[in-house]
């Protein structure tokens, strides 16, 4: 079974999940390895602002670590909203510690969070995918992170302002390549995200036409993430995410070690 490369635990503050029974969901699906890539919101907005003790984090995986490392390699990640924005305070948290991996995701716009539906308020829909677009690429330049973790996000302001289940990135095709370009040139990997299908949004993403256009701009890595803040949900859907993934031409999935990319054939 292909590693699940993004899921959260108790120190994650919008999870209750305890990082062994992460881990131990992992050994029943089979996994060799998971990442355990808790949050650290550093942008006041975020509801999860302060929440984040990374030395607390750090001893309580390193336990969990020396316990389940019999049974599935155990790596320490941290999933960081908008790293781009908050370099410095990223950077003195990543070099206290010896993670195997940092996501970069975004979850605000300027004020605007982009997994509710008040992302668009005072827009059109145009108008929004436009706006976070933009920042994605800034993050995609700027950043520091390995994967670039849920890379179609706005699809969860999406369905609840519109109840789109799916979304067309073709209109923004020349702006998504950037995005991918970007990410391809600087030796990054692309998630692809299960957590749409149990939101009821619709299958992984970004979309098998994204990831072709992800692979046409050099990329060579992806990585699978389930998302999960249950214990249950570890590796959910990774058989459609994967049937993605090869219609889009790949014919491996990356996992990070030590911030090290490992290709693992499919």
């Amino acid at each position: 079974m292909i590693p699940d490369s993004h899921t959260h635990t108790r120190f994650s503050f919008d999870s209750q999940a305890l990082p062994e029974e992460v881990c131990w969901a992992a050994v029943a699906r089979g996994m060799p390895e998971v990442a355990l890539t808790d949050h650290v919101d550093l942008n006041p907005l975020d509801g999860g602002y302060g929440y984040f003790r990374p030395e607390e984090h750090w001893r309580g995986l390193q336990d969990c670590r020396a316990r389940l490392n019999g049974r599935v390699r155990v790596h320490i990640g941290l999933e960081c909203g908008e790293p781009h924005l908050f370099r410095q305070e990223l950077s003195g948290i990543t070099a206290a510690y010896e993670y195997d991996v940092v996501l970069g995701s975004i979850h605000w716009v300027g004020h605007r969070p982009v997994e509710t539906a008040a992302f668009f308020d005072g827009l059109d829909f145009y108008e929004g995918i436009l706006l976070y677009l933009a920042e994605l690429a800034r993050l995609a330049e700027e950043g520091d992170y390995d994967i670039l973790a849920h890379p179609d996000i706005i699809r969860r302001a999406v369905f609840r302002r519109f109840g789109r289940a799916e979304l067309d990135w073709t209109p923004h095709e020349n702006r998504m390549r950037r995005v991918l370009r970007t990410v391809a040139e600087r030796g990054k990997a692309l998630e692809v995200n299960t957590s749409y299908r149990r939101r009821g949004m619709g299958p992984p993403g970004p979309s098998v036409p994204v990831l072709r256009w992800f692979r046409e701009e050099g990329g060579r890595l992806v990585t699978l993430g389930s998302d999960a803040h249950r214990p249950e949900d570890v590796g959910a859907d990774f058989g459609e995410a994967l049937d993605m993934v090869r219609a889009a031409g790949f014919e491996s999935i990356t996992v990070f070690r030590r911030r090290t990319p490992y290709r693992i054939r499919i």
